[in-house]
């Protein structure tokens, strides 16, 4: 593909990654695509095959961009500051304007076998991305010898559980006590001293 061609297949992209965080990717049709952007459908499905092509590329596309951009934000951290912003990432009072755009990839991944396939690899990402942390930790000897991926898993299953909790039945009172239990595990589990 020529540049021209590149720089419209992202700004459809970016539409739909827009979209997808604003509704839910199961909100959202080609005709919403196609208002916002002032842009015929076959306009659109000149760069991709069908919607569920485009929705995967616009999954696909974010959440790389998201690991990316954590894993460049937290590079300069020691291991501990690298956890800390892990946690705060997922357990947080704030609204997360992408809480839609995973939530609805969620929900299709138990139906659908292409957006199952992708999630497992999103999750395998981040698991890695935590993982690695804990290594780190475990080389700066601020975090004991412990079994990375066990570790790594039990942490991520206390995060997500939490997470969708909060997200299900926000409160104060809630994300305070979630802070509390995840503080425990890595207190207990995790840090040296």
């Amino acid at each position: 593909m020529n540049a021209k061609s590149e720089l419209m297949k992202e700004k459809i992209l970016n539409a739909v990654i827009e979209l997808f965080t604003e509704k839910g990717i199961d909100k959202v049709k080609t005709r919403d695509v196609t208002e916002y952007l002032g842009l015929s459908r076959s306009h659109i499905y000149h760069y991709f095959k069908d919607w569920q092509s485009l929705s995967l590329a616009a999954v696909t596309s974010f959440i790389n961009a998201e690991i990316k951009e954590f894993r460049f934000i937290i590079q300069p951290l020691s291991a501990r500051q690298k956890l800390q912003e892990f946690i705060n990432g997922m357990i947080t009072d704030a609204p997360d304007p992408t809480r839609k755009l995973y939530g609805s990839l969620w929900l299709l991944s138990t139906h659908d076998e292409a957006y199952a396939s992708l999630m497992q690899t999103f999750l395998d990402e981040w698991h890695e991305v935590l993982a690695n942390i804990i290594q780190t930790g475990m080389d700066e000897q601020s975090f004991r010898s412990v079994d990375v991926h066990r570790v790594a898993r039990q942490l991520d299953a206390m995060l997500f559980g939490y997470s969708e909790q909060i997200l299900t039945l926000p409160s104060k009172g809630l994300v305070e006590q979630a802070k509390e239990d995840i503080d425990d595990f890595i207190h207990r589990n995790i840090l040296t001293c």
